[in-house]
């Protein structure tokens, strides 16, 4: 296996860094492309309700079990049916914007293999980027924990996906 300076550590910790960060940016442009801002819009606010009237059951549920009121509890059973009928909206609208995921797997695809020289288990050509060598390090309780290419660019691509979806406000929870 060829292994030049850019499978070693930093060089490549810094590149999958980058790729993931190209990769996570990437992927809010296209969303914010094909899914209509309206559409997260609506999302957003059906998750703002769902966890308003969460808490509101809780507390009422909570209530009527210590004081026993059977009027209180009626009413926090019917929320929970509300509350059904809200997070089924809220899943039928979250499963359009998943519209878009083919489009982000092919371009994750040709970038992964671009990256390994490895498309799913076929190996494609050598990559100067892959090496035996471990990618990053990551302080653990017994000392030092030994990344590798795919569980770093895993670990980044968490961070930058979850950065950019709030600063582009692609996220659907509640602030």
């Amino acid at each position: 296996m060829m292994s030049s300076f850019l499978a070693q550590a930093p060089c490549i910790t810094i590149i999958v860094l980058f790729v993931s960060l190209a990769m996570s940016c990437l992927s809010s442009l296209i969303n914010i492309k094909f899914v209509p801002k309206e559409h997260r819009q609506k999302v957003k606010a059906l998750q703002r309700k769902i966890a308003a009237l969460t808490k509101e059951k809780n507390e009422n549920m909570k209530t009527a079990k210590s004081t026993d009121d059977k009027k209180l509890l009626r009413k926090a059973q019917k929320q929970e049916k509300h509350l059904l009928q809200l997070q089924s909206q809220a899943l039928s609208l979250s499963s359009k914007q998943m519209r878009v995921m083919p489009i982000t797997m092919v371009v994750f695809f040709v970038v992964w293999a671009l990256l390994t020289g490895n498309l799913l288990f076929f190996k494609l050509f050598e990559s100067p980027f892959m090496g035996p060598d471990p990618v990053a390090f990551l302080p653990w309780l017994n000392g030092v924990l030994p990344l590798n290419l795919f569980s770093w660019y895993f670990i980044c691509s968490i961070l930058f996906s979850t950065l950019f979806s709030r600063i582009f406000g692609l996220t659907g929870g509640t602030d």
